[in-house]
């Protein structure tokens, strides 16, 4: 779910779906352990304009999946559901890893609670979560509280290394961070900082504060408050501690 939908069969094969098993698949999984109704997953996949054929349709994209996933793929009086433990959905890992290095950092083992969520974010196969599906408009919804959440792990990411005081690992992912999200303005500070700290504070203060300024202000027409008063306390020299002790 963390790119396009593909399935990873034991032995490291994948398997090719047609685009309409592709959405039913992904229904499933959004609501694993959830029986679904067969009027209930033509809904969701066909938005309330759904083919005459569409009852039909599922009943054999179901087929096609108990091939793939055998028992996983229930069908019951409820409806059909995707269950089981040996089933693995990486949305699911996912959001597992974010929560569990929360839990680390809570306890103070930071370095551990950023190697956990640098794993939940390597699982990602693309910049987008169900790329493929998106025209679904639940699957539309879980691709954007996804993406959200991946923001959440990548600020959490830098926010572990500058604390840990290894600003150069915090660099490229906040390179990446402003390249995707340039109206988002956490970002930007923490690039600064860690420019700074790493001895580029004439880069931070300059071709950074400007790109910055134009996706906050130009582009905008709002004002960054905290963005000016972290540019010019780097004009007056001061430290990248103090500029991260600024931004929280």
């Amino acid at each position: 779910m963390l790119g396009p939908i593909t399935v990873e069969i034991s032995g490291g094969r994948h398997a090719e779906l047609p685009a309409q098993l592709r959405k039913v698949l992904a229904v499933l999984a959004l609501t694993r352990d959830v029986p679904l109704s067969g009027e209930q997953l033509v809904k969701r996949v066909w938005d309330g304009e759904p083919p005459r054929s569409a009852t039909q349709m599922v009943r054999n994209q179901i087929r096609a999946l108990r091939q793939l996933f055998g028992d996983a793929m229930q069908h019951t009086r409820a409806g059909y559901r995707l269950t089981g433990a040996g089933l693995e959905i990486d949305a699911e890992r996912f959001r597992a890893l974010v929560h569990e290095g929360r839990r680390l950092r809570d306890v103070g083992r930071v370095g551990e609670a950023v190697r956990t969520w640098e794993r939940g974010v390597a699982l990602w196969r693309g910049p987008e979560a169900l790329v493929d599906v998106q025209d679904v408009p639940d699957l539309q919804v879980a691709a954007v509280g996804l993406e959200e959440l991946r923001f959440q792990a990548e600020e959490l990411i830098t926010e572990g290394h500058l604390a840990l005081g290894s600003a150069e690992e915090a660099l490229p992912v906040l390179q990446a961070m402003t390249a995707k999200h340039p109206s988002r303005e956490l970002p930007w500070l923490r690039l600064m900082a860690a420019q700074t700290l790493i001895g580029r504070r004439v880069e931070a203060s300059g071709d950074t504060y400007h790109r910055a300024h134009h996706h906050l202000v130009e582009k905008t027409g709002l004002d960054a408050p905290l963005l000016t008063r972290v540019h010019q306390a780097l004009l007056n020299g001061i430290d990248g501690r103090d500029v991260i002790a600024m931004i929280h």
